[in-house]
């Protein structure tokens, strides 16, 4: 199985925002040039990757890439701990370990040029006011529970649903989302309609398993979360065709909504039937744009939250 590495920034200095992006974008052009699609990557029988200490599940680009990281290197379940954790727990990484790195939101304060290119007036010298800030993204670095030694973890079991429980929780995803668009279920392929604000996907019938079919459905369900009446999405509202670039973002958020779906009812994701031709799509957007990736996830996470009705939980 091929390795797929990350530049590492200079003299162990905290990455800043645009070196981020690159690292993620370059990761994942490498794995999508070898036809690895990393967000359908299965799913540990274990579940989502989480932060073992904190118990704290992982959101966004992380749970994609460190549940791909885990399936990568072969790890017997996606949890994490940091070096400070495990020197905190009385262990430590082994020795010739590398991390991987995950991403966090750091809050940065403008100043000077930076501040005022960032409003259409410039500030004014009133010393009551707030500085202005900016959320970027930056790296720390992550084991698996796996790469550590002198810690005893609590037993892991397996989370495999049977069929049914899996179907069940599908059923339920699809009948709880809050204010739903029309849904034909017997149409002769899927898509989604913004102008009637209509999901349409072949009967259950017509799909060799039942999980390809709840797959198909959500990711048309992640389609109708960009509506207007919805999250207003501008990649799904102001669309410009199969090639080009709001397209190719939203189909990508799309894909990783779709993921999100399928790890927590434990089903695996259908593979999309042009994907070669995804595939190219998305290596060109990304090419040309380096936040695309964690971009998408983010609005991925939150197209997931709007169907699952989570409000309390930020991305």
């Amino acid at each position: 199985m091929a390795t797929y590495t990350k530049n590492k920034p200079a003299n162990g200095a905290s990455t800043t925002f645009k070196d981020t992006y690159q690292e993620v974008t370059d990761a994942v052009i490498q794995a999508l040039e070898e036809g690895t699609v990393i967000w359908q990557c299965p799913w540990n029988s274990a579940g989502l990757p989480k932060n073992i200490t904190t118990g704290i599940q992982y959101r966004g680009w992380n749970l994609l890439w460190l549940n791909f990281h885990s399936s990568l290197k072969g790890y017997t379940a996606p949890y994490y701990i940091t070096y400070k954790q495990a020197q905190h727990l009385g262990g430590t990484i082994k020795k010739g370990q590398s991390g991987t790195k995950i991403i966090y939101w750091a809050t940065i304060e403008l100043k000077g040029n930076a501040a005022n290119s960032n409003q259409e007036q410039p500030t004014t010298a009133n010393n009551d006011e707030k500085p202005q800030t900016r959320m970027v993204p930056k790296v720390h670095t992550v084991f698996n529970i796996d790469q550590t030694e002198g810690i005893v973890f609590p037993e892991i079991q397996s989370l495999i649903k049977s069929e049914h429980e899996r179907i069940e929780a599908c059923e339920q995803v699809v009948a709880n989302m809050p204010n739903p668009s029309r849904l034909i279920t017997n149409g002769s392929q899927a898509f989604y309609t913004p102008v009637s604000d209509t999901v349409v996907v072949p009967s259950l019938q017509s799909f060799n398993q039942a999980e390809s079919y709840y797959s198909t459905l959500f990711h048309e369900l992640a389609h109708s979360t960009g509506h207007q009446n919805r999250l207003n999405r501008k990649e799904l509202v102001d669309t410009d065709g199969f090639g080009k670039t709001n397209y190719a973002k939203e189909e990508l958020t799309a894909e990783m909504t779709a993921a999100f779906l399928c790890a927590i009812t434990g089903i695996q994701q259908s593979t999309l039937v042009n994907s070669a031709a995804y595939i190219q799509n998305w290596l060109k957007a990304l090419r040309n744009d380096k936040t695309l990736l964690i971009k998408a996830a983010a609005q991925a996470q939150r197209a997931s939250d709007y169907i699952l009705d989570i409000t309390n939980e930020a991305s």
